[in-house]
């Protein structure tokens, strides 16, 4: 214990030297002012120690410390708290924390912590957390948050998140496992299961793809934009311009169905259920179809031929209970007003069950129905 006292006492009375040079080299502190070169506007030093805190104005070195480290200027080099890192002025360097980073001006180097990071300026290279990332302006290089990214102006490099990753501008690739918004400007790549942008030069690939204006692909289950010479490759392709009217039509492979055909320029696409299928053979039956199109308006008559395809599932034990049918169709319809359409169909279908005898089994097809009026109105 007389030993441990001794080396304490010398450590303070070395730093007590060192304070009185123009260069601190060494800050050994417990929680400022409780160290070997107290915390002061004007010191700067090259190894701050902090057993539980460690307080100084500049860093031009290594701070490192048990809680808490905290640099009142700038800092260029390398900074560890145990639970928290605050840098007041410019950093350079690295910063590491077991709970979260905050930057009150701009950062260049990485940034990494358990929780959080927050830059209050602008951050120039990696962002690094296990939930969230935040830069309040601008953000050249990487985010990679296990939840959510956030830039306020501009990003400039990759977001990379679990769940959410918001850009006001995105000059590059938002990559995300919810969600991907950009606000304004978006020129390069987003990836997720919902993309958002309000002007989009570039791609969009996920389950959802919305833009208000695109130069580009929108590559998705759902796309949307008001640009309707977007290409757009997926189940449904959505615009302004698009008319969405339901269908409800009998046939004779399942009684019943009720779709909803998404019509633009020359191709249409429609998704619906029909039940029962193979009716009155199954009772207890349904079938998921998709089906995509092309059409031809002549007068009052659109003409049409489609190819899709159905998912076939009876609900009761069988042999057969889950088949695939793949299917062709043309089909004419007539217009008996703006809002009402009357339409007929013929074509054949080839079915292919999963279990059982797993033959093919071919069957022609025979429709008619009616076509309800559309649930947007075209733009003019």
């Amino acid at each position: 214990m007389y030993k441990l006292l001794i080396i304490i006492i010398s450590i303070f009375a070395s730093g007590s030297i060192f304070a009185q040079t123009d260069i601190k080299y060494l800050n050994v502190s417990l929680w400022n002012p409780v160290a070997t070169v107290p915390y002061s506007y004007d010191n700067s030093v090259m190894l701050s120690l902090g057993l539980l805190q460690s307080k100084t104005n500049n860093i031009y070195g290594l701070s490192a410390s048990a809680l808490s480290g905290v640099t009142a200027g700038n800092m260029y080099g390398f900074q560890f708290g145990g639970l928290h890192s605050r840098i007041e002025g410019a950093a350079k360097g690295v910063t590491i924390s077991g709970l979260y980073n905050i930057h009150h001006a701009s950062m260049s180097g990485v940034d990494m912590s358990g929780l959080a990071t927050l830059n209050v300026v602008n951050h120039h290279g990696v962002q690094l957390s296990g939930v969230q990332n935040i830069c309040m302006f601008n953000t050249d290089g990487v985010q990679m948050g296990g939840l959510m990214n956030v830039t306020g102006q501009m990003l400039s490099g990759v977001q990379l998140s679990g769940g959410f990753n918001v850009s006001n501008v995105v000059h590059g690739v938002q990559l995300s496992g919810i969600v991907n918004f950009a606000l304004q400007d978006c020129r390069g790549v987003q990836f997720s299961g919902f993309n958002y942008a309000t002007s989009m030069r570039g791609m969009q690939i996920g389950v959802a793809n919305f833009a208000r204006r695109i130069n580009g692909v929108q590559l998705g289950i759902v796309n949307y934009s008001a640009d309707s010479s977007t290409l757009k490759l997926g189940l449904v392709s959505i615009s302004p311009k698009t008319k969405i009217r339901p269908m409800i039509y009998y046939s004779n492979l399942a009684t019943l169905n009720v779709g909803f055909r998404f019509m633009n320029r020359i191709s249409y696409t429609i998704l619906g259920l029909g039940t029962p299928y193979d009716a009155p053979q199954t009772t207890s039956s349904g079938m998921f179809f998709y089906r995509v199109g092309l059409y031809k308006q002549v007068g009052r008559f659109i003409f049409s031929t489609d190819a899709g395809a159905s998912y076939i599932s009876k609900f009761v034990e069988s042999t057969e209970t889950t088949a695939l049918s793949a299917e062709g169709r043309v089909n004419v319809e007539l217009a008996i007003n703006k809002q009402l359409s009357v339409t007929c169909s013929g074509g054949c279908s080839l079915r292919k069950a999963f279990a059982g005898k797993r033959v093919k089994e071919a069957k022609p097809i025979v429709e008619f129905g009616i076509v309800l009026p559309n649930l947007l109105k075209s733009s003019r």
